[in-house]
């Protein structure tokens, strides 16, 4: 069962009609300062979105903590996760990709499913 701890959340302006329904997906900092979907493994990550913003709505973002996020693939627990093209999560291992965090859960999880991870945003060094 996925959980999550709420630590520190910020709000954005939410900037894409992207963004609509996509709560627990992974967000970047678009240049204007607004929240978008992450669409790289090497995006600027700041968070997970854990409302369901309308355009210009405000965007809550989860940077610290444990957040739930839906997974894009499969990934084992304690994997690092990043971001697939679509704001999803997906285990990594690649030099120079921005990890989102760690993978909490006790079993594998599948595209689609709901985890826990532990927020620890930072650029891998393998």
């Amino acid at each position: 069962m996925a959980q999550s701890i709420r630590d520190f959340e910020r709000s954005f302006v939410c900037g894409a009609t992207t963004m609509i329904a996509k709560q627990y997906y992974i967000v970047k900092q678009h240049t204007d300062g607004t929240a978008i979907l992450a669409a790289a493994a090497t995006d600027k990550i700041i968070g997970v979105l854990q409302n369901k913003p309308a355009v210009g709505a405000a965007a809550l973002v989860r940077f610290l903590g444990t957040t739930k996020v839906i997974a894009g693939g499969a990934i084992n627990p304690g994997d690092w996760v990043t971001s697939d093209g679509n704001g999803k999560a997906i285990a990594t291992t690649t030099d120079k990709n921005v990890a989102l965090g760690t993978y909490l859960g006790t079993a594998a999880a599948a595209s689609g499913d709901i985890i826990e991870v532990r927020l620890g945003i930072h650029t891998l060094s393998i």
